[in-house]
């Protein structure tokens, strides 16, 4: 039984721009990462993007490891982070002052084991499954970050038509920077929420779960920027979601999600959030 690609969408949010989300496949391994947009003046990596840089080098370590990997999802992600973290070391320009600062990601990872999905999840990436005998179940999400950050969105929006502001969200993002760092200096501490990052024992903190199978089954990977088709827009349910990539493809939901995020609803009032599109990646999949 293996796990086959069958699509995949890879698309940036701002046109031309970096794309902070990666994505990967190997033999019984398949994952999604969503780095998150970064809150420094100057990028720590001296790259386009930390969060990219991050994406892209947890992407390059799963890629080097999970063939050879037997052990508990976890153990895998656990020498992914200190991979990453050595990365980190070595190409780093400075050390993260404030906690702020650091990349960070969401993640979704899974493996098929005979008739076993596991999945581990940092954040807010999700999976969607439907199995042979029909059965759907999704994983993935944290829900108290999502609502925090759907409250904050929402007061941002507030705010800007308050203050009579115009334009794309991310013109106006500068009003609203220092809670956003307030945010991400609760990952992984007490008390807070954890992510995909450079901390040494995060992995010990995700959220696993594995579910039975009948082949062939069909799966869909993604990121928040994706998902919002479904959860933020409402033009699907989940389980619609996952038939309509199968029956249109990832390229035309790519499209239907910026358009309405760049002509229905370009000012983010409609739907508040923090930018008009963020990047969007998924990976569609057949596993058996």
């Amino acid at each position: 039984m293996t796990i086959d690609v069958l699509d995949t969408i890879h698309d940036p949010g701002k046109i031309g721009g970096a794309n902070d989300d990666n994505l990967g496949h190997s033999g019984d391994y398949a994952w999604v990462f969503d780095g998150a947009t970064g809150l420094v003046e100057e990028q720590l990596t001296g790259t386009a993007s930390d969060a990219a840089w991050l994406s892209q080098a947890g992407t390059d370590a799963l890629q080097a490891r999970a063939p050879s990997h037997r052990g508990p999802l976890a153990g895998l992600v656990d020498e992914v982070i200190d991979d990453v973290s050595r990365r980190f070391e070595a190409e780093g320009h400075r050390q993260p002052q404030e906690r702020y600062e650091r990349p960070t990601a969401s993640l979704i990872l899974v493996r098929q084991v005979g008739g076993v999905l596991e999945c581990l999840n940092f954040g807010d990436c999700k999976i969607l499954l439907r199995d042979g005998s029909g059965t759907f179940q999704t994983f993935g999400s944290s829900e108290e970050s999502e609502a925090y950050e759907n409250h904050l969105a929402t007061r941002f929006s507030e705010q800007r038509k308050e203050q009579g502001e115009t334009g794309e969200p991310n013109q106006h993002r500068s009003s609203i920077l220092e809670r956003l760092r307030k945010v991400r200096n609760r990952h992984n501490v007490s008390g807070g929420y954890w992510v995909f990052a450079l901390d040494a024992g995060a992995a010990e903190h995700a959220r696993t779960a594995n579910f039975e199978f009948e082949a062939p089954a069909v799966a869909l990977l993604m990121t928040d920027g994706f998902e919002a088709l479904a959860g933020d827009y409402g033009r699907y349910t989940e389980e619609e979601l996952l038939d309509a990539a199968l029956e249109k493809g990832l390229t035309a939901l790519k499209d239907e999600l910026r358009h309405i995020e760049r002509e229905l609803d370009p000012e983010a009032h409609q739907f508040p959030r923090f930018k008009q599109s963020d990047d969007a990646t998924a990976m569609l999949v057949k596993i058996g």
